[in-house]
């Protein structure tokens, strides 16, 4: 039952933020059809510019959305390269996004068609709203950096704490998503001299994850592939190399080929 509740947590954890991009594409979609930039206004009735405005937007947001996971992947969340990389990955993104648009106006409004609007000036329209809304969702989602000492390295830094809440530690790149039970955030520390601030007893399961032992409610899987599911929905992975040392400090035990949480009266794969 424990492990029913926490796969909906985890599948919560999906289904919440596509919800969220849904409804603001709907939204941004709707309010663009209203006011209907670079001459759209002029073209059919609301309903018509409604399902187009909506459409691009949607299929923005997949195209936009893959070329922000790219750039953030290979690229550092700061500084000039971060935004230069923002605004390459829209410029590539467009190119598309301008084929699939400008081909729907046109079977939509066929007068456009009989303009003949040189491509160039539609990839500059789409240009401009791609590159406008990647440049803000960068803003909104840069990295908390940890609290600045004497020198610029992410070096450990007295006095810093991260408490005894934290839930888990994850690497993303050159920072540090810190899960707790009321969300996560992202801190520019490496991830072993986060764990270093954390005040709660927990092991490393992974290269890129560190997990409090208090968080575990259950664990999946066997030795070649295990993972922890944690109170607050997220799945942490266990490393092949990390399952004996899970075993040495008492949090997990090995009886009939079964691996369970010991001592902790917690669910195991063979209680379900």
């Amino acid at each position: 039952m424990i492990s029913a509740r926490c796969r909906l947590a985890s599948l919560a954890e999906i289904t919440r933020p596509l919800i969220r991009w849904l409804t603001l594409a709907l939204a941004t979609g709707a309010l663009l059809a209203a006011l209907g930039p670079f001459g759209s206004y002029l073209n059919g009735s609301l309903t018509e510019r409604a399902g187009y405005w909506i459409g691009a937007v949607l299929l923005g947001l997949l195209l936009y959305g893959s070329a922000y996971r790219l750039a953030a992947r290979w690229t550092p969340q700061t500084g000039f390269r971060w935004w230069l990389a923002l605004i390459a990955a829209s410029i590539v993104a467009s190119v598309p996004e301008t084929l699939a648009t400008r081909a729907a106006a046109f079977w939509l409004w066929p007068e456009l068609a009989r303009l003949q609007l040189p491509f160039l000036t539609w990839f500059a329209q789409s240009v401009t709203i791609g590159t406008t809304g990647m440049l803000v969702i960068g803003f909104l989602r840069r990295p908390i950096a940890a609290a600045a000492g004497p020198t610029r390295k992410p070096a450990p830094i007295d006095g810093v704490s991260l408490g005894p809440d934290v839930l888990a530690l994850q690497m993303e790149d050159h920072y540090v998503r810190v899960h707790r039970a009321t969300g996560s955030a992202l801190i520019l520390m490496p991830l072993g001299t986060a764990i270093t601030h954390v005040e709660a007893e927990g092991l490393r399961t992974h290269r890129s994850w560190w997990v409090a032992r208090r968080a575990v409610v259950s664990v999946e899987g066997n030795p070649r592939s295990m993972r922890l599911i944690l109170s607050n929905g997220v799945v942490a992975p266990v490393a092949r190399s990390a399952v004996t040392h899970l075993k040495a400090a008492g949090w997990v035990s090995a009886a009939g080929g079964t691996i369970g949480l010991a001592g902790q009266g917690l669910v195991s794969p063979g209680d379900r």
